[in-house]
C-alpha cells in the first residue's frame, strides 16, 4: 500500500551561467506552496516549463511505499 506523504509544486527554471557562452543550466526548484511557486514563475517569466512547454508549478505527490516487516525464515530454509 502506498500513501501520499509529501506534496510538492515544482518550478523548472533555465539560467545562463555565463553570458559569453551558449551553455544553459536547468534547475528544478521545489515549493510546498503553490502560490509561492507561481509567484516565482511569474517573476522569472517562466510560467511554462522551458523544455517541453507544459505549465510550471503543477502538484506532484510523492509516494513512499509502506513495507511490511519481513517474517523470519522457516527452520527448513536456514
Amino acid at each position: 500500500m502506498m500513501t501520499p506523504d509529501i506534496v510538492y509544486f515544482i518550478l523548472y527554471l533555465i539560467t545562463v551561467p555565463d553570458i559569453e557562452s551558449d551553455q544553459r543550466a536547468m534547475h528544478r526548484i521545489y515549493f510546498e506552496n503553490a502560490d509561492q511557486c507561481e509567484h516565482y514563475a511569474e517573476m522569472f517569466g517562466q510560467q511554462n516549463d522551458p523544455i517541453v512547454g507544459k505549465k510550471n508549478c503543477v502538484k506532484v505527490d510523492t509516494y513512499l511505499p509502506e513495507m511490511r516487516i519481513p517474517l523470519p525464515k522457516p527452520e527448513f530454509m536456514k
